[in-house]
């Protein structure tokens, strides 16, 4: 009993942190602010195995920043 009691705060906090660290990147862009969720942590976790050129790529995948670009010369 006293497991699920820990795993269950230990979700909570989680979730916690979660609302807090990404709540800005929501408001900022909510239709792109799940590649942030799934690329972000997977980019860190190559980079830090020696993957650099993947992480790269996941890092541009996720912010797409060619694709702001784009849009902001169209403007």
């Amino acid at each position: 009993m006293e497991t699920y009691l820990i795993i269950a705060v230990l979700i909570v906090l989680f979730g916690v942190f979660l609302y807090w660290a990404y709540l800005p990147d929501y408001r900022r862009n909510p239709k792109e602010f799940w590649r942030t969720i799934i690329g972000m942590p997977i980019g860190m976790l190559l980079g830090g195995l020696g993957f650099t050129e993947l992480n790269d790529r996941i890092k541009k995948w996720a912010t797409d920043k060619n694709k702001h670009e784009k849009n902001r010369t169209e403007e």
